[in-house]
């Protein structure tokens, strides 16, 4: 590039700070946050509500700091805000039933009966039409049609030989057209057992959109398929207006991205989040994106830009050495991006044509429970309770090995550690039992072993039989104590002791779903005290809170 000397002008400098007031360029600058998109001022046509992967949840885990999700709580939001959008649908992508695509025999009887459970719950809230995941298989063909059967809702699948892939639900007036397409495959790529074979959902959903050509105003996908195969049926498959798809990992949902004429939308999983989609059916052509969360995004995504070319040009603009009419027309881009930008502010949403208007629920402990929905998650918590106490009364841990060491119990640990054992019980492992039994879930497999020592190790506890060894005990980190109690020697009891629990001890109960907040190096000094892991205060110290230990 030719070498031209330049200097800063007037004008650029006046620009930079007009753009550092307008926009927040550079580390100093400050400006409000923008204002929201202008809301659409007319009723919407329909809205359209949608869950991915509820993985047959009916409630979070209790453990996480702040749970989000619960059925009962995305019931009180939708009867809650049918008042105002009276015309609604609930359509759902993903694996609805259950979780995990394979089950322990022990499991089997617990989660179907949580998926009976939960298909009634759906029908209060009138599933439209689902398209199920590999997990809804995790019993078999029979056991996917016996979920099926607790709701009224077609479970679509386009790309199955003799399944219904399509359906046209009529509400306010608008001609919904609904197609499902599935993938089987798990993250393993082996389809669960009694899992029907799929041909082609590209293909598959090309043909069920063209059928439904001249009987929906508005044609959705239900794509529970990986994201690439979304997307692609979004950008090729004419005629689409709107992809939902599955599988989406993230804590928060991507803004509604435009692939062609279509939009792809989707949720938080595991009902943490309830999707809606406010559609202003007005004629015919592609929909206009008027989310908040779209134009949020484009703001940032342009801030960004601006930021970047404003910085270079600086640079640029004390570099001697830079052309002087590569900065020049750098400059009328910064201009031409600033006008952009302030435009995004003023632009008004289009009261003609068709426009939508998308947004994500987050199902937080601060939504209310359906106090009806509350009671059907309590008669299943209960029952699986009882029954599990029932069925599982006999069942007993395997033997410990000849010579290796049994699981002994707090109590035998308190008679030689009365100073650690005062310390354990001001943590929550001292009465991590008592909060399962306040939730009528001390005998849910899904629940017990985290709260329990030794679960299912050889001389350890189960599902019933666990007298002595509820709560979360010193055995739980310092492994099974009974040569440790028999040993006959200072050397030898340190021998036959784990002094201190590693990190992966802790994490196979501490896992991101259910301790969200966990840290190992955070919380391990917070179940740490005097003579547990600490020296003895003086003689003079106060003794700790008993809230101390506590997170």
């Amino acid at each position: 590039m030719p070498s031209t000397a330049l200097r800063p002008s007037r004008a650029y400098a006046l620009l930079m700070v007009s753009l550092c007031a307008s926009f927040g360029l550079g580390a100093s600058c400050r400006r409000p946050a923008p204002p929201a998109a202008a809301a659409v001022t007319q009723s919407a046509s329909i809205r359209l509500y949608f869950l991915a992967d509820l993985d047959g949840y009916l409630e979070p885990c209790g453990c996480q700091a702040r749970p989000l999700g619960g059925i009962d709580r995305v019931a009180t939001l939708i009867e809650r805000e049918r008042a105002a959008h009276p015309n609604s649908l609930l359509v759902a992508t993903g694996n609805l039933f259950y979780e995990h695509p394979t089950l322990e025999a022990q499991m089997v009887f617990q989660e179907r009966a949580r998926a009976e459970s939960l298909g009634p719950i759906l029908e209060r809230l009138q599933l439209a039409a689902w398209a199920p995941g590999p997990s809804d298989y995790a019993l078999g063909a029979e056991g996917f049609q016996a979920a099926a059967r607790t709701v009224r809702a077609p479970a679509l699948v386009a790309n199955v030989a003799g399944r219904e892939g399509s359906t046209v639900r009529v509400v306010g007036g608008v001609r919904v057209g609904l197609v499902g397409v599935s993938d089987f495959a798990t993250s393993e790529g082996a389809r669960p057992a009694g899992a029907p074979e799929t041909t082609d959902p590209v293909a598959a959903a090309r043909a069920a959109v063209a059928s439904l050509r001249g009987r929906a105003d508005v044609v959705v996908v239900l794509a529970s398929v990986p994201r690439r195969v979304a997307r692609t049926i979004a950008g090729e498959v004419a005629g689409v207006d709107f992809v939902i798809a599955a599988r989406e990992s993230s804590a928060t949902p991507p803004p509604p991205e435009r692939i062609g004429q279509a939009h792809l939308l989707t949720a938080i999983d595991q009902g943490k989040g309830l999707g809606a989609v406010d559609l202003f059916v007005r004629g015919d052509g592609p929909f206009h994106d008027a989310s908040d969360a779209s134009a949020s995004a484009e703001r940032s995504r342009l801030d960004e830009r601006l930021r970047s070319l404003a910085s270079r040009l600086a640079a640029w603009e004390r570099d001697p050495s830079v052309d002087r009419a590569a900065v020049a027309a750098q400059r009328a881009r910064l201009r031409e991006m600033t006008a952009q930008r302030a435009a995004l502010d003023r632009r008004p949403t289009p009261t003609a044509g068709r426009v939508f208007e998308a947004r994500s629920f987050e199902i937080s402990p601060d939504v209310p429970r359906a106090p009806a929905v509350q009671a059907q998650i309590g008669s299943y918590f209960r029952a699986i309770n009882e029954r599990n106490r029932v069925e599982y009364a006999s069942l007993r841990p395997p033997p410990p090995a000849p010579g290796a060491p049994s699981y002994v119990g707090v109590a035998a640990c308190r008679a030689c550690h009365a100073e650690a054992y005062d310390v354990w019980q001001r943590t929550p492992h001292g009465h991590a039992y008592q909060t399962l039994e306040d939730a009528s879930k001390n005998y849910n497999l899904s629940c017990v072993g985290c709260h329990v020592t030794g679960y299912r190790q050889p001389g350890g506890s189960e599902v019933v039989q666990n007298t002595g060894l509820r709560d979360v005990q010193c055995e739980v980190c310092h492994g099974p104590g009974s040569a440790h109690i028999d040993a006959a020697s200072d050397a030898a009891r340190r021998a036959t002791i784990r002094r201190d629990a590693p990190a992966d001890v802790c994490a196979g109960c501490h896992t991101p779903e259910h301790s969200d907040h966990f840290d190992y190096g955070t919380y391990r000094p917070r179940i740490l005290g005097p003579g547990h892991g600490q020296p003895m205060p003086g003689p003079d110290a106060a003794a700790p809170p008993t809230d101390a230990m506590h997170p």
